[in-house]
């Protein structure tokens, strides 16, 4: 993700093995990265479990949850 989107994203922070924080760089707006990030995401990986991403915008308040392949293994 940070090949893909240079400049847009400051670190990850892997909470558990399915929730990834994303912390987007000053600047950047969770709503139009999730955006962005859900047209190319399946495209690049392909996921076999489920997960969540959280996008953190650079003033900690604004928090975006974004589910990935998050019905693939619940059906399973």
């Amino acid at each position: 993700m940070k090949n893909e989107w240079p400049g847009k994203i400051e670190r990850f922070e892997f909470k558990t093995a399915t929730v990834i924080y994303v912390y987007l760089k000053e600047g950047i707006s969770s709503l139009d990265f999730s955006e962005k990030l859900s047209t190319k995401l399946e495209q690049l990986v392909d996921f076999t479990v489920p997960l969540i991403l959280y996008h953190v915008e650079s003033d900690g308040f604004r928090l975006r949850s974004q589910p990935v392949n998050w019905y693939s293994a619940i059906a399973e």
